[in-house]
């Protein structure tokens, strides 16, 4: 019995030095600037483009050097449509972090680029199943570069069917703005290009 109620003291004590410590712990002003901005760069993504955040994070040791979305977008897409749709995401999460003047100084660089942000964006039908074989399931831009990938033979297994760098797509959309969708790279065409990956 005694061994039962030192027992019980010890886990209080523990569990009470435990608790001060976390409940001091206050983060740093820019972490909470950093939320700030990818909170609203996020609701203002799922308004105009459907897309819904399922993941934040970043690189933020001593001062911000990466902040980072993930998202779930519930419509098949083909090339053209995915590249528009990561290029917009990166394009307005630099803008709104490169516009905030109160987290400028924390920024590790200024301004931010492509190399600095990460958006992952998982692709789905609309009633949440997986896109039909061959589509687009995945899409990244991480460091600077997007890729492009299917479902892979294997289970849970991805294939990279198109990868370019930020400024190449940016080009791209750009070249094709306001230009009527013929002539625009599918699924199919691009797997038939390069073989599943290039």
């Amino acid at each position: 019995m005694r061994f039962i109620f030192n027992f019980g003291v010890f886990l209080l004590v523990f569990s009470s030095i435990f608790s001060c410590s976390t409940v001091g712990y206050q983060s740093p002003r820019y972490v909470k600037l950093a939320h700030e901005i990818t909170a609203n760069t996020a609701r203002k993504l799922e308004k105009e483009k459907k897309l819904y955040l399922v993941g934040t994070g970043g690189g933020m040791m001593h001062d911000i050097q990466a902040m980072h979305m993930s998202f779930d977008y519930y419509q098949e897409v083909d090339l053209q449509t995915a590249r528009e749709l990561i290029v917009y995401a990166v394009r307005e999460y630099l803008s709104d972090i490169n516009n905030n003047e109160e987290v400028r100084p924390y920024l590790h660089n200024y301004p931010f680029t492509a190399k600095n942000v990460e958006i992952r964006i998982w692709v789905s039908k609309p009633d949440r199943s997986n896109p039909s074989s061959g589509r687009i399931d995945y899409i990244s831009a991480i460091n600077g570069v997007l890729n492009y990938y299917t479902r892979g033979e294997k289970q849970y297994s991805r294939k990279t069917i198109y990868e370019e760098t930020y400024e190449e797509a940016l080009s791209k959309i750009d070249s094709t703005q306001g230009a009527d969708t013929v002539g625009r790279d599918t699924n199919e065409e691009v797997i038939g290009q390069y073989g599943g990956i290039k």
